[in-house]
C-alpha cells in the first residue's frame, strides 16, 4: 500500500513540476521613453523554449496628461538584445486633432506602429511623385487579410493603410480603437492598433481575433489577437499583440 502510495504521489508531483515548467514565462522590457507626463516601454512575453508569445506596449496612467498640442511621434525599441522578427522598431504617433477623414478618426487619438523596416528604410518613404507606384503598389491577394480593403492614398514615412471593413466606426458607430495593416512596394510592412484618448480614459478593453494574410513577405511572429487593457494595480494601460506564431 505505502509503495503504491509514494508511486502516485510521485507521479503526481512530476506531472505537476512538468505543468508549472510549461508555464514558465519571462518578460524582457525595453527602456522607457517620457510621453506626457509619463512614460511608455515595449516589453516581449517569452515562453519556457524562449519563444516570443506576446509583443506590448507598457503606458503608464500619467502619460494621458500633459500631451502636446501638435502631432507627435515618439519612437521605441524593443527590449536591448531581443530580436524578435520581423519588429524592427515601435513609434507611437500622437494626434491631438486626429486625422483624415475627419468624420471618422478626428477624435485625438494613438497610433501604434510595429515596423517590419529599419527606420531609414521608412523615412524613404516619400508615398508622393515618383514613389506613388511603389506606395500603392497592389500586393498579392494572399498578402492581404480578409475584409481588409485599401485607403485611399499612402503617408509619407508610413506607406498604405488598410482597414478592416467590418471595423465599428466604418458603420456609423463612434471611434475607439481599431486595427490597421500597412504595406509598401507590395509588401505588408507594418500593423497598428490605434486607440482614442477617450478610450483610454474611460477604462476601455479590447479582445479581438485578428485577420492576417495566409502569406508574409518577412519570416516572422505575426499576431492572432490584439488586446488592450488597463492594469489598475501596476497604473499602466497594455497594448499588447498576442498568441504569436511563426510565419516563414
Amino acid at each position: 500500500m505505502k509503495k503504491i502510495f509514494y508511486s502516485t504521489f510521485l507521479a503526481a508531483l512530476t506531472l505537476t513540476s512538468l505543468q508549472s515548467f510549461a508555464e514558465t514565462e519571462t518578460v524582457e522590457k525595453g527602456d522607457k521613453i517620457k510621453i506626457g507626463n509619463g512614460h511608455a516601454y515595449s516589453y516581449v512575453v517569452y515562453n519556457h523554449k524562449h519563444q516570443p508569445k506576446t509583443i506590448g506596449i507598457a503606458l503608464s496612467e500619467a502619460t494621458m496628461q500633459g500631451l502636446p498640442n501638435k502631432m507627435t511621434e515618439y519612437t521605441m525599441k524593443l527590449p536591448h538584445g531581443k530580436e524578435v522578427r520581423p519588429y524592427k522598431s515601435i513609434t507611437i504617433d500622437w494626434n491631438p486633432q486626429g486625422h483624415e477623414p475627419p468624420e471618422i478618426y478626428g477624435l485625438p487619438h494613438f497610433d501604434f506602429h510595429f515596423y517590419f523596416i529599419p527606420e531609414g528604410v521608412r523615412h524613404a518613404i516619400k508615398c508622393m511623385d515618383e514613389d506613388s507606384a511603389k506606395c500603392m503598389k497592389q500586393p498579392a491577394s494572399d498578402m492581404i487579410a480578409p475584409y481588409y480593403v485599401p485607403t485611399p492614398a499612402g503617408v509619407p514615412m508610413m506607406g498604405w493603410h488598410w482597414l478592416d471593413s467590418r471595423s465599428p466606426e466604418l458603420h456609423g458607430e463612434r471611434f475607439t480603437s481599431t486595427f490597421i495593416e500597412g504595406y509598401y512596394n507590395g509588401k505588408m510592412i507594418f500593423i497598428e492598433p490605434m486607440i482614442t484618448r477617450e478610450f483610454f480614459m474611460n477604462d476601455g478593453s479590447v479582445n479581438h481575433t485578428l485577420s492576417m494574410p495566409k502569406k508574409f513577405a518577412y519570416m516572422g511572429w505575426y499576431p492572432g489577437k490584439y488586446v488592450l487593457t488597463h492594469d489598475k494595480a501596476a497604473k499602466v494601460y497594455r497594448i499588447e499583440l498576442k498568441n504569436l506564431k511563426l510565419a516563414k
